[in-house]
C-alpha cells in the first residue's frame, strides 16, 4: 500500500490565495514602480514564507533563501544578457530590490522585478537579468532578502532570445532545480521525480518520456497541419515535466512549444483564438491559457501574460454557458476543464483583467458543481457523484445513449477545480473540494472493470459501461481518486486502496505509446505522487 510507504517525498502546495494582483503593463518591463518593481502591498522584504497545503497534498517544503541557477549556452557566443524568473511561494518575497545575484562568490549587477502577486501582495515570481558569459559562468546564486549593490535596467525578454519569436529559446538557458520548481507550485502541486525513486510512484518518471515525445517528434507528426497533436496543452505537460526534473529536455520543449502556440494566436482580447488547423480555433479543448501563464512566471515575458489574458477572455466567447440542461447539447468534462483552467491561470497572472476572469471562473465552477448535484435526475447518492451528462452530449457516435461520465476526462476538470480552489479560497474553495471528493468516490466504487482498468465511459445509475480497449487512461483515474483521498483528510481506506491499485496497475501495465497519449497521460496525473506522499 502506497499510503504506508515512508517515501520522504519533498512536496509543496501551490498556496491558497485569492485574486492575483498584477505586475507591469505591456511593452518594456515595468511593475508600476520602476525596474525594481517597488514593494508590493502587504509587506516588504523576504520572509520564511512557505505555502499552505490546506485542501490537498502531503506536507509542505519551505523554500530556502537562495537558489543556484545553472546556465547552458544556446548560442550566446560570449557575454550576453541572461533573463529568467524564479517562481516563489506565497509570502516569500514582496520587494524586488531584495534580490542579489552572485557568480563564484562575486556579486553581479542585476535587474529584477516582481511578477504577478498572491492575495497578500507577495510575488508569485521574480524576474532576474544579468550579463554573463555561459562559457565561463555556469552557475548563478540568487539570494532573496538581500539588497543588491549593483543594478541593471531590464530589457524586454524578446531581446534575450535566439529569435524574438521564442521558438528557438533564449540565448542562454537558465535551469532551476526540481526541488525548487516543484515546491514553488509554479506548475501546480508536484513532487520531484527523484523523490519517488524505487516506489510505485516512480511510474510517471518511467512512462513520461519527455525526450521521446519532444518538440522534434511533435513537429515530425505534423504539428503545422494536424490539430490532434496539439491536444491537452503540451506546453503545460512539459513545464510540469521540467518542474519535476529540473533538466533541459522538458524545459526546451516547453519553451519552444509555448512560443509556437502563442505565435499562432489570432485576434486579441475577447476575439483571441488559436490558429491551429482544421477548425480548432472554435473548439474549447484547444484553447489554452495555462502554458502561457506558466511561461510568463518562468521568464517574465510580458507578451505571454497578455496572451494568457486574451485566451482566457476568448474562452468566455467559446464557452459562454457552462451550464448543462440535461439533454444532448454538447458538454464534456474536457471542455469544461479547459475553460476553467483558462480563467484561473489567466486571472492569476493578469495585470488588468483579473476581476473579469475570476467572475467567469466563479460562474463556471458553480455551474459544474450544480451539474454534478443534478444529473441524472433521480440519482440519489449524495456522497459519490461525477459530472454526469448524457452520452449524446459527449459524442452521439460512441453509442452510449445513457447518462454517465468519462473517468479520464474527469481528470482535466478535477485539475481545474483543484487549481480554482487553491487560488480562490473561501466558500468557493470548500464547495470545489467537496465536489472533488464525491468525484473520487464514484470513480473508486464504480469506475473500473474486473481487471481494474478504468472504463472509457462510466454509466451512472445504470449497469452499462463502455470498456476501454487500451491501457492508456489508468493514471488519470489514479490522480482523481488520490486527490479525493487527500482532500477528504487522508482517512478513507476505500479511496486509498483504489488509488494504490491504479498506481500499481499504471506502473505495471500502463502504456504511453504515442504522442497524443503522452500529451494526456503526462498532464494532470503527474501530480499523483505529490498527493499520495506522507
Amino acid at each position: 500500500m502506497l499510503g504506508a510507504l515512508a517515501l520522504g517525498l519533498l512536496v509543496a502546495a501551490c498556496g491558497d490565495d485569492t485574486a492575483a494582483g498584477g505586475s507591469g503593463g505591456g511593452g518594456a518591463p515595468s511593475n508600476g514602480g520602476g525596474p525594481e518593481g517597488g514593494q508590493a502591498a502587504g509587506g516588504g522584504g523576504a520572509s520564511a514564507g512557505g505555502s499552505s497545503s490546506e485542501g490537498g497534498g502531503g506536507g509542505t517544503v519551505t523554500l530556502p533563501e537562495s537558489v543556484d541557477v545553472t546556465l547552458v549556452d544556446n548560442g550566446a557566443g560570449g557575454l550576453t544578457r541572461v533573463s529568467f524568473a524564479v517562481p516563489l511561494q506565497r509570502g516569500q518575497l514582496s520587494d524586488a530590490s531584495l534580490v542579489r545575484v552572485q557568480a563564484g562568490g562575486t556579486e553581479l549587477a542585476r535587474g529584477a522585478r516582481g511578477l504577478a502577486s498572491y492575495d497578500d501582495g507577495s510575488f508569485r515570481s521574480v524576474q532576474v537579468q544579468v550579463d554573463a558569459d555561459p562559457g565561463s559562468t555556469t552557475t548563478l546564486t540568487v539570494s532573496l532578502g538581500e539588497a543588491a549593490s549593483q543594478t541593471l535596467e531590464l530589457v524586454p525578454v524578446e531581446d534575450t532570445l535566439v529569435d524574438p519569436d521564442g521558438e528557438q529559446g533564449p540565448r542562454v538557458w537558465a535551469l532551476l532545480p526540481a526541488s525548487w520548481l516543484s515546491a514553488s507550485g509554479v506548475a501546480g502541486p508536484l513532487a520531484p521525480e527523484a523523490d519517488a525513486e524505487g516506489t510505485p510512484l516512480a511510474a510517471w518518471a518511467d512512462h513520461c518520456d519527455y525526450a521521446a515525445f519532444d518538440s522534434d517528434q511533435f513537429l515530425s507528426e505534423g504539428a503545422a497541419t494536424t490539430r490532434a497533436v496539439w491536444l491537452y496543452d503540451r506546453g503545460t505537460v512539459f513545464y510540469r515535466g521540467y518542474a519535476r526534473r529540473g533538466d533541459l529536455v522538458p524545459l526546451a520543449s516547453a519553451y519552444r512549444e509555448s512560443s509556437m502556440y502563442r505565435n499562432l494566436i489570432t485576434g486579441d482580447g475577447t476575439s483571441a483564438r488559436n490558429g491551429l488547423p482544421q477548425g480548432s480555433e472554435s473548439d474549447p479543448k484547444y484553447q489554452y491559457a495555462q502554458n502561457l501563464a506558466i511561461h510568463y512566471l518562468l521568464t517574465g515575458d510580458d507578451r505571454f501574460r497578455e496572451s494568457a489574458e486574451d485566451m482566457a477572455l476568448g474562452m468566455t466567447e467559446l464557452w459562454p454557458s457552462p451550464e448543462y440542461a440535461g439533454g444532448s447539447d454538447s458538454w464534456t468534462e474536457r471542455n469544461a476543464g479547459f475553460s476553467l483552467l483558462a480563467y484561473v491561470w489567466g486571472a492569476m497572472v493578469s495585470d488588468d483583467q483579473a476581476a473579469t476572469l475570476w467572475a467567469a471562473a466563479d460562474e463556471a465552477a458553480a455551474a459544474y458543481i450544480a451539474i454534478q448535484e443534478t444529473y441524472p435526475v433521480g440519482y440519489d447518492d449524495p456522497d459519490a457523484r461525477c459530472f454526469a451528462h448524457h452520452g449524446d452530449a459527449h459524442d452521439p457516435a460512441e453509442g452510449n445513449p445513457y447518462f454517465g461520465c468519462s473517468p479520464w476526462m474527469s481528470a482535466i476538470l478535477a485539475d481545474a477545480l483543484d487549481g480554482y480552489a487553491r487560488a480562490r479560497g473561501g466558500a468557493e474553495a470548500d464547495a470545489a473540494r467537496t465536489s472533488l471528493v464525491k468525484l473520487g468516490r464514484i470513480l473508486a466504487r464504480e469506475g473500473r472493470d474486473a481487471t481494474d482498468n478504468p472504463f472509457y465511459w462510466m454509466g451512472v445509475d445504470t449497469v452499462e459501461d463502455a470498456v476501454d480497449d487500451y491501457l492508456e487512461h489508468i493514471g488519470e483515474s489514479a490522480y482523481v481518486i488520490a486527490l479525493a483521498w487527500r482532500l477528504d483528510g487522508g482517512g478513507d481506506a476505500e479511496l486509498l486502496d483504489a488509488a494504490n491499485v491504479l498506481v500499481d496497475k499504471f506502473a505495471a501495465e500502463g502504456e504511453v505509446g504515442q504522442l497524443r497519449s503522452f500529451n494526456w497521460q503526462c498532464r494532470s496525473a503527474v501530480m499523483t505522487p505529490w498527493l499520495l506522499s506522507p
